[in-house]
């Protein structure tokens, strides 16, 4: 397969030296810019400059394009030109990415006949080791890595998080804990993932630790536990740009590309995308008050968005309403205008009332996240064998909060 990239967003030099050490993948065409154009530089690695972002994604040579874009908003916009453009796409994750990102690549999917795959944690954790070890006898995971800048160390944070999720396991509670100098300086940073009291299934916790004293570029091992002993999975966090097995990391590709042209598998990995999003905006409360936070996962949709825009508006509008009245009398009683000034008075006193109630009829047309391109395969299956059983959806039980925790949804 052949991959246009596109952007700034110095992450994605890791999947472009495996395209180049790849014997089955080849680059296209590339518009980069940047801390990403420094790094083409730096590694002499050859590519076919373009102009424009554009005439990347249109490459008729180029069947995937890597979305490499720090800002969030371009990354989305580009995102979906790209997937209009009938091409997958690899989107690198932006430093500021909330669950509103997941949600716009998400939208798309559903809308798109070709992948979206983000480029998150778990896809730089060697699977060779990792799928070696039987998920069933592991009791810990654990790993140690250097602090990052400020600006890296959220990205970092988020990476580790979808890492250790990549094991299979749900975790739904994160606890994190900062070490302050009396300097104020942060000197170390432990996260720590696991899974509700009444979980029925008890999940073997995951805790990743950053230390001011390790060298912060360096690949870092997971440290799997099991019943067995103990096994190391390779990684390349938690800087994949500065990694030592980017040449080596073919097969990575490899599962980017299966997985880009599997819709089902597309869903799925979009979902637990968005709820290792979920656990990093827990950690960062964690963090802040010194607290566990357990996490209800409440996936997005289109109507659960609309029901709330309109809440807040109609907010708006009933208090313009109300005061509008008020002034509408106080005008005619006072200023006592003619009578066609208080025709269009009253028009515009009414009107965004009357297109508020004429909004809501837009409700039954909005779609409900949990109607995926995947719900809608298993209906249209079962419409044509009815003995067919839709595969099941694994979703996270709500527990009730401790009092040491808080919840967050």
């Amino acid at each position: 397969m052949r991959f246009a990239v596109i952007g700034d967003a110095v992450e994605a030099i890791f999947l472009v030296e495996a395209i180049h050490a790849s014997a089955d993948h080849q680059l296209a065409s590339c518009c980069v810019t940047g801390p990403l154009a420094a790094a083409f530089a730096e590694r002499s690695i050859p590519l076919d400059l373009v102009g424009n972002d554009e005439e990347a994604i249109l490459d008729p040579a180029a069947a995937t394009v890597i979305v490499a874009y720090a800002d969030t908003d371009t990354s989305i916009a580009m995102s979906r030109q790209v997937s209009q453009a009938d091409r997958h796409v690899l989107a690198i994750v932006p430093d500021d990415a909330s669950t509103a990102f997941s949600y716009e690549l998400h939208l798309l999917l559903d809308e798109s006949r070709y992948g979206i795959v983000p480029v998150s944690g778990r896809w730089y954790v060697a699977t060779g080791e990792a799928s070696s070890v039987d998920r069933g006898t592991i009791r810990q995971l654990a790993a140690e890595a250097g602090l990052n800048a400020d600006a890296a160390q959220s990205m970092a944070d988020l990476r580790v998080i979808d890492a250790m999720g990549g094991f299979g396991f749900a975790y739904d509670r994160v606890t994190g804990f900062d070490l302050l100098g009396a300097d104020g300086r942060l000197l170390s940073r432990s996260i720590t993932l696991a899974s509700t009291a009444d979980e029925k299934e008890a999940l073997p916790p995951a805790t990743f630790v950053f230390k001011s004293d390790t060298e912060p570029l360096t690949d870092v091992t997971i440290q799997v536990t099991t019943e067995d002993g103990t096994t190391h999975v390779p990684t390349a966090l938690p800087s994949p740009e500065r990694s030592q097995a980017a040449a080596s990391a073919s097969g990575m590709i490899d599962r980017l590309v299966t997985r880009l042209t599997d819709s089902a598998a597309c869903q799925k990995g979009m979902s637990e995308f968005s709820n290792s999003l979920e656990i990093g905006g827990a950690l960062l409360r964690s963090l802040r008050r010194r607290r566990t936070i357990d996490v209800y996962f409440d996936g997005i949709s289109e109507r659960g968005v609309f029901k709330t825009q309109m809440t807040a508006i109609g907010c708006g509008v009933l208090g313009y309403a109300t005061f509008g009245l008020v002034a509408y009398l106080l005008f005619a009683q006072l200023i006592k205008p003619p009578v066609w000034v208080l025709h269009i008075a009253r028009a515009f006193w009414i009107g965004p009332v009357v297109l508020f109630l004429i909004a809501q009829v837009l409700l039954p047309i909005a779609r409900d996240r949990s109607v995926t391109a995947l719900n809608r395969e298993d209906e249209e299956r079962q419409a044509t064998d009815p003995s067919e059983k839709p595969d099941e959806v694994d979703s996270a039980d709500e527990g009730k909060a401790s009092p040491d925790t808080e919840s967050a949804v």
